[in-house]
């Protein structure tokens, strides 16, 4: 059967990036439109309530669409709004926030204020994340592609030239170790098969300090050509700060792994935020927009209206970013995150900052204010940045109890920021 082709108008943006029209009333969402644009698309999957659709042709173009600067937009899963004014972009956001708030926490007038833009729109990123792959040798002679995922596609990988998200030394880096691999015959990892050796490229750098790190994560076995990749990689990047290599021999397609061996270097970099010096590690979590970040924490430390009495509970610490910038306004920090690696870089943070006013425990947040040293505790402010999940039912419970009376909620996930925060009104 022939795949359906429909003429439809694009009235709206969803939060995943597809833009939202309706079919003889039926919501389709289509990757590739904008609002205000008529277009042709091709449905991919009909489901009862909705369809999915891809753009075939514009109809009438938007006034807002402007010209992607990368020249992967078209296939890279990374970057969905790029063909739309960036001053677009921020309404649309404000707007789903707004949505979120109102449609699933169920709130009414909700006064959002203006986004802040960030300061940089391309080359922002501290860490960036590629993969290896097999492939056919018409998709590549070198029989095997270095760079990111094909929208929508777990399975395809294709070749990044020049990524304008990261640094360009981090593209340079890419495309040296693409062309290194070849040369040394150093055998890559098939996401489908699971045979191989190479399986990612991770490059996290310092935006304030210039320090940056390569980690490459393989699977099990011998790493064939180590010794001639380690002296070709430092003679090409002399700025190197530290390279590391990581094992992931598990059938899981995530750039995590263990550590095998620091190949040259400390093993971490470091960065500022707001005046402060924090060590990054392979794998410890660190904000990928470090300008932005500052601005962020900025206001959140201003929401808190911190004083020199407060007790306060930084939940989702990770690697003590927030709550060692804080130290220095409240008597008492107390820092909560799952990731016992994070947890010691928040430790090494505080020494290094000279904070003794900090305390970095590594447990679980469902579990570790109403487990332990912590039960009973109460805290005059709580800072949370918990991940796109939002908060477990358990870690809801626990920071009702200790009965901060200012909550200030870092979220990445507007929807379940809004459920969140109607369990704390009710």
């Amino acid at each position: 059967m022939p795949p359906k082709i429909i003429e439809l108008d694009i009235v709206d943006l969803a939060n995943t990036g597809l833009a939202v029209g309706y079919d003889n009333g039926k919501v389709t969402f289509v990757a590739g439109g904008l609002p205000g644009e008529r277009v042709e698309a091709m449905i991919t999957k009909s489901r009862r309530n909705f369809n999915q659709a891809r753009l075939v042709r514009l109809v009438t173009r938007s006034a807002d669409r402007v010209e992607p600067v990368c020249r992967h937009y078209d296939v890279c899963g990374g970057c969905s709004w790029q063909d739309l004014d960036y001053d677009r972009q921020l309404f649309y956001k404000r707007k789903q926030v707004i949505a979120c708030l109102e449609h699933i926490g169920g709130f009414e007038e909700v006064a959002v204020d203006d986004i802040r833009p960030s300061p940089d729109r391309f080359f922002y990123r501290n860490k960036m994340e590629f993969s290896f792959h097999l492939c056919h040798p018409e998709i590549s002679p070198r029989r095997f592609v270095l760079g990111l995922h094909e929208r929508g596609r777990f399975d395809r990988i294709f070749d990044v030239q020049r990524c304008h998200l990261e640094s360009e030394r981090s593209n340079d880096l890419i495309n040296f170790l693409r062309d290194e691999v070849v040369r040394l015959n150093i055998p890559v990892y098939g996401l489908l098969s699971h045979q191989g050796f190479l399986r990612f490229a991770v490059v996290r750098e310092g935006k304030n300090s210039g320090q940056w790190m390569v980690i490459l994560i393989t699977g099990g076995g011998e790493f064939i050509g180590k010794e001639r990749l380690i002296a070709a990689i430092r003679q090409r990047f002399p700025d190197l700060t530290t390279l590391i290599w990581m094992v992931n021999d598990t059938l899981t397609n995530i750039a995590r792994g263990v550590v095998r061996e620091v190949l040259f270097g400390p093993g971490y970099i470091e960065d500022t935020v707001l005046g402060l010096r924090f060590r990054i590690g392979p794998m410890t979590f660190f904000q990928t927009n470090i300008r932005q970040t500052e601005a962020l924490y900025t206001t959140a430390l201003e929401f808190a209206g911190l004083t020199s009495k407060d007790r306060l509970l930084d939940l989702y610490c990770g690697t003590g970013t927030i709550g060692l910038c804080a130290a220095g306004r409240v008597r008492e920090v107390v820092g909560i995150d799952i990731e016992e690696e994070s947890i010691a870089m928040a430790r090494i943070n505080a020494e290094v900052n000279g904070v003794d006013n900090g305390r970095f425990i590594a447990a679980p947040a469902d579990t570790a204010l109403t487990e332990g040293e912590l039960a009973g505790r109460s805290f005059d402010v709580a800072i949370v940045d918990p991940p796109r999940a939002g908060l477990l039912p358990k870690a809801m419970d626990g920071l009702l109890a200790v009965g901060a009376p200012r909550v200030v909620y870092i979220s990445c996930n507007p929807a379940t920021l809004a459920r969140d925060a109607r369990q704390f009104v009710e």
